[in-house]
C-alpha cells in the first residue's frame, strides 16, 4: 500500500500535533496498516489452503478466512472455523505469534495517544475545538466567583475555557475544585494571537477579560485594553466583556467598539447611592444577582407588536406566557458579510446606516438604548427586545 509523500506531515498539521505526537500518530497508522495487511493476507492464505474441505468448520470462503483471522488475532477463539491442513495451521501459528504481538503494540499506542491528549489538556497545551463556549482571559478572584455562580445558577453545562499564563498545578487545582464544570485550559499569554487561537476565541459565545490584579491599577487596565484590542479582531465586539479598574479608561475600549465593560467601583458606588434612598436596595441587588433562579434575560419582540403600545405587549406576555416584562432594550441586528457585499445595494446601505448610528451613540453617551419600566403608552420600536426575569 503506497502512502503519498508528506501525507503524515499534512495530517499532523491538520490536527495541530507537536513533534512527539506526530511520531506517535505515524507509528499508530503504520501498525494499523500492518495489522490490516496481515489480516487480509492470512485470510487469503487460509482460504487458499482450506477451501477444499467439506466440514462446516472448514474455511471454505474468503469471508470465512476474514472471520477466522479476526477471531484468531483477537485471541477470542470461538472455534467455529479453523484450519485442518498443515499449511493452513502454519499460517495460523504465524498469525497468532505475529498478530498478538502487533495487536499489543497497537493497543499500547492507542493508550499512549489518550494519555498524551490528557496530559496536553491538563498542561494547557491543547488546541481547543469547541463552539459557543466561554473564554476567560487572565485570572483573579472574580474568575473563582464566576465559576461558583455558574454552579449556583445551575449552569453546569456551560463550556468554559481558561486562558492564563499559569503553571499546570493551577489548572489541576481548578479542575479539582470545580469537578461538575466542563473546564478546559490553554496555557499562554493572553496578548498573543497564537494563544487566543488555541482557545478558539473566534468560535466563543463570550470572551471575558479579567484584570491582572498582580499589576498596579494603571498597568492592569493597560494590559486588559491590549488584550481586548487583540481579541476584537477575532471575535465580535458585542461578545467581549472587559473588567477595568479605573473608570477613566472606559473610553479607550469604546473607541474600538467594546461596550461590555464592568468596573466594580463604578457599580458599587451606584448601588450604595441608591441605598441612601432605599435601605433595602442593597439586599435586593445582591439577591437579584446571586439567587439561583434569577436571571435577567431578553427576548425579541415579535413583528406583530411593532408600533403597538408597551401596555398591550406587557399584558400579552404576562397573561399568555407568564413573563413579567420590566423593560425594553433596542438591539441592532447583526449584518452578515455575505448580505453586505451581495449584488443588492440595500445590504451596504444598512451597514452604512448602522455604522453612522453607532458612531453617533458613541458621541452622545448619555442616550441609552435601555428603557426600564416604560410607560404603558410607549410605542414598541423596530429591533426592540423585552427584558424579563427568567
Amino acid at each position: 500500500m503506497h502512502i503519498p509523500k508528506g501525507y503524515f506531515r499534512r495530517l499532523a498539521a491538520r490536527f495541530n500535533l507537536h513533534a512527539d505526537a506526530q511520531r506517535l500518530a505515524k507509528r499508530f497508522l503504520l501498525v494499523f496498516l500492518f495489522i490490516v495487511i496481515l489480516l487480509f493476507l492470512s485470510a487469503f492464505l487460509a482460504w487458499f489452503f482450506e477451501y477444499r474441505g467439506r466440514d462446516s468448520s472448514t474455511i471454505r470462503s474468503f469471508w470465512d478466512g476474514i472471520w477466522w483471522a479476526i477471531v484468531t488475532i483477537a485471541t477470542v477463539g470461538y472455534g467455529d472455523k479453523f484450519p485442518v491442513t498443515y499449511p493452513g495451521r502454519v499460517v495460523g501459528i504465524i498469525l497468532i505469534t505475529v498478530g498478538f504481538t502487533t495487536l499489543s503494540v497497537f493497543t499500547g499506542l492507542i493508550a499512549s495517544l489518550f494519555v498524551e491528549d490528557k496530559l496536553k489538556g491538563a498542561k494547557g497545551l491543547k488546541q481547543i475545538r469547541k463552539h459557543n463556549h466561554v473564554v476567560i482571559c487572565g485570572w483573579n478572584n472574580t474568575g473563582d466567583y464566576f465559576l461558583r455562580s455558574l454552579i449556583e445558577k445551575q449552569l453546569q453545562d456551560t463550556d468554559v475555557c481558561i486562558l492564563a499564563n499559569e503553571a499546570p498545578e493551577f489548572f489541576e487545582r481548578l479542575e479539582a475544585k470545580y469537578p461538575s464544570l466542563p473546564l478546559s485550559f490553554v496555557r499562554g499569554e493572553t496578548t498573543q494571537e497564537e494563544s487566543l487561537h488555541r482557545a478558539a476565541v473566534e468560535h466563543a459565545s463570550q470572551v471575558i477579560i479579567l484584570a491582572d490584579q498582580s499589576l498596579s491599577r494603571a498597568a492592569a487596565d493597560d494590559r486588559s485594553i491590549i488584550v481586548a484590542n487583540a481579541v476584537h479582531y477575532l471575535a465580535k465586539k458585542e461578545k467581549i466583556t472587559v473588567q477595568l479598574i479605573n473608570t477613566e479608561n472606559r473610553n479607550m475600549l469604546q473607541r474600538i467598539g467594546v461596550t461590555n465593560i464592568i468596573i466594580w467601583d463604578d457599580i458599587g458606588g451606584s448601588i450604595l447611592a441608591n441605598n441612601v434612598f432605599e435601605q433595602d436596595s442593597l439586599s435586593l441587588f445582591c439577591n437579584l444577582a446571586k439567587a439561583p433562579n434569577n436571571r435577567i434575560m431578553t427576548i425579541k419582540v415579535t413583528d406583530g407588536f411593532i408600533g403597538k403600545s408597551f401596555g398591550e405587549y406587557f399584558d400579552d406576555q404576562y397573561q399568555e406566557h407568564e413573563k413579567l416584562i420590566i423593560g425594553l432594550m433596542n438591539k441592532e441586528p447583526e449584518l452578515e458579510s455575505a448580505s453586505i457585499f451581495d449584488d443588492d445595494s440595500t445590504g451596504i446601505d444598512q451597514f452604512i446606516k448602522a455604522a453612522l448610528a453607532k458612531s453617533k451613540r458613541m458621541v452622545q453617551e448619555d442616550r441609552s438604548n435601555i428603557r426600564w419600566n416604560p410607560a404603558r403608552d410607549s410605542i414598541i420600536q423596530v429591533n426592540d427586545h423585552a427584558i424579563y426575569l427568567g
